[in-house]
C-alpha cells in the first residue's frame, strides 16, 4: 500500500517538473530570488527596504517593457546597470537587480512562448 502511495507522490512531482509548467516554475524561481534579492540587500548591503522593493518592482517593469527587443539590446541594459551601480558605489546590490532584469526576461520569454 505505502509502495502504491509513495510512486502516486512522485508521479505527481514529475508531473508538477513538466514541460507544460515551465513557465510557472521559472515564475516561482523569479518570485523567490526577488525575496532573496530583498533579503540580502536589507540585510547585508544596507539598503533602505523602500529603495530594494522599488527597484525589484522597476527591474521587472523594465523587463516587461522592453520584452519584444532583440537580445543584444537587453546586454546593453544589463551593462548599462552595472555602470549605474560602479557609478552609485552599489555594484553588488546592481548585480542582483540587473540578474532579477535577466531572469524576468526569461520567464516573459517562457511565457510568451508556451
Amino acid at each position: 500500500m505505502e509502495a502504491k502511495k509513495k510512486k502516486a507522490s512522485s508521479i505527481n512531482l514529475n508531473q508538477f517538473f513538466s514541460r507544460e509548467n515551465l513557465p510557472l516554475l521559472s515564475l516561482i524561481f523569479l518570485s523567490i530570488f526577488a525575496i532573496v534579492a530583498i533579503v540580502v540587500s536589507i540585510v547585508a548591503f544596507s539598503i533602505n527596504p523602500v529603495i530594494a522593493c522599488v527597484m525589484v518592482i522597476l527591474e521587472a517593469a523594465l523587463a516587461a517593457t522592453l520584452n519584444r527587443i532583440p537580445l543584444w539590446i537587453h546586454g546593453l541594459v544589463f551593462i548599462a546597470q552595472i555602470v549605474c551601480g560602479i557609478m552609485a558605489s552599489q555594484v553588488p546590490f546592481m548585480l542582483f537587480m540587473a540578474f532579477i532584469y535577466v531572469f524576468a526576461t526569461a520567464f516573459l520569454y517562457i511565457w510568451a512562448n508556451r
